[in-house]
């Protein structure tokens, strides 16, 4: 395996990894260019990842304190993005702690690697609740299963106990950390996810063996889940047939690979390695 240097895994890297290995040698060694849309309808793909985008924006704004109604101001070309706007306020924002950080990332080192994840919210409240917030702007809402395995749950739980201290001012214990997927295209539905001492050792076993075995591995075979394929933009590469339909994509505006990261590290918070 060849990562540059200056690599760091994040929870986009190895949740590509997990779904193909493949698709992970492609992505982040070779570094090769998508050669193909993620679903058959491109253009309305390529909007929905604008407004998802867009929305997050909005919250940013509103957490650093630009007032809400100022901000709702320029949704009138958008009913979609209006009605989220309106369920992101109505979504008991006022039960978070009040110490609020906006898109935010930190870094935690494992395995001699760097772990990064770039938050939508964390609402601290030093000697109380660590709270990770992570909007979601897709129609369709994960079944709690599958949430809780994915690898945003683990690495954004974990990164937060090894790497927030300074934003706590001390260490976080597991047990004050939760993160809450909101999914503001349904309403106010959200999945919560608590953590726990037992939780964190399970989380760092996973993901350590996850980065020894990328950093070991003499190939990396193709999925034999051949419907991941249908949504992965490597397809062509593996001839693995046509796109799948955007009705069938889970989607997440957030897919997270190193190039949805700017990775400057002189300006990420860290632990010392």
């Amino acid at each position: 395996m060849s990562l540059s240097a200056d690599y760091a895994f994040t929870q986009g890297s190895l949740q590509d990894y997990a779904d193909c290995a493949r698709r992970f040698e492609l992505r982040y060694i070779k570094r090769l260019r998508y050669p193909a849309p993620e679903v058959k309808q491109a253009l309305e793909f390529e909007r929905r990842m604008r407004q998802g985008n867009r929305f997050h924006k909005l919250v940013q704004q509103h957490v650093n304190g630009t007032p809400a109604d100022l901000l709702g101001r320029s949704l009138d070309d958008d009913p979609d993005l209006a009605r989220w706007w309106d369920n992101y306020l109505n979504g008991d924002l006022d039960s978070l702690p009040a110490q609020r950080h906006a898109e935010i990332t930190l870094q935690a080192p494992l395995g001699g690697q760097r772990l990064v994840a770039k938050y939508d919210l964390l609402a601290l409240e030093p000697g109380g609740a660590a709270v990770i917030v992570d909007w979601k702007t897709g129609e369709r809402v994960p079944a709690r299963q599958a949430l809780q395995w994915r690898l945003q749950t683990v690495v954004y739980r974990y990164v937060l106990a090894q790497a927030g201290a300074h934003l706590y001012r001390g260490p976080i214990p597991p047990e004050r950390i939760r993160m809450d997927y909101v999914y503001v295209a349904q309403g106010t539905q959200r999945h919560s996810f608590e953590y726990s001492a037992a939780q964190l050792a399970a989380d760092e076993a996973r993901l350590l063996e996850m980065i020894q075995a990328i950093g070991a591995a003499a190939a990396f075979p193709l999925t034999e889940e051949l419907r991941r394929c249908k949504f992965c933009m490597y397809r062509a590469f593996c001839d693995r047939g046509e796109a799948g339909d955007l009705r069938d994509f889970e989607f997440d505006e957030e897919v997270e690979g190193d190039e949805a990261i700017d990775l400057d590290f002189d300006q990420i918070a860290e632990i010392e390695f």
